[in-house]
């Protein structure tokens, strides 16, 4: 005589992996869009960063020169005593520096 036992399945239900992929698309839905927003507040940053490196540079040129260089900075760019590994592109939208020749400011770079 064959004898049935019911014994628990030692695998998942369908309901149970329904339930852990729904799970795991309500999270991923929560936390995929702070890192979005992680990555344009560090270019955001940087670019901050990179506004004050090329002001002090200026600062120095206009000390050691007398006065401020062009504003498309190609007299410093030029000298890698200023920016050894080259001037910095804004990392958010890609352009150039351009400063102000008669202040050695950055011009319209605040994000």
């Amino acid at each position: 005589m064959l004898r049935s036992t019911s014994s628990p399945s030692k695998g998942i239900s369908y309901l149970e992996l329904v339930a852990s992929v729904t799970i795991i698309g309500v999270l991923a839905a929560a936390i995929i869009p702070r890192l979005g927003r992680g990555k344009e507040q560090a270019n955001a940053t940087a670019c901050e960063l990179n506004v004050r490196m090329i002001e002090l540079q200026t600062v120095l040129f206009y000390r050691e020169q007398g006065r401020w260089p062009d504003r498309y900075l190609s007299e410093i760019a030029a000298d890698p005593r200023y920016f050894p590994d080259g001037l910095p592109v804004c990392p958010v939208d890609g352009t150039r520096y351009i400063v102000a020749p008669d202040t050695g400011r950055v011009n319209g770079h605040r994000h």
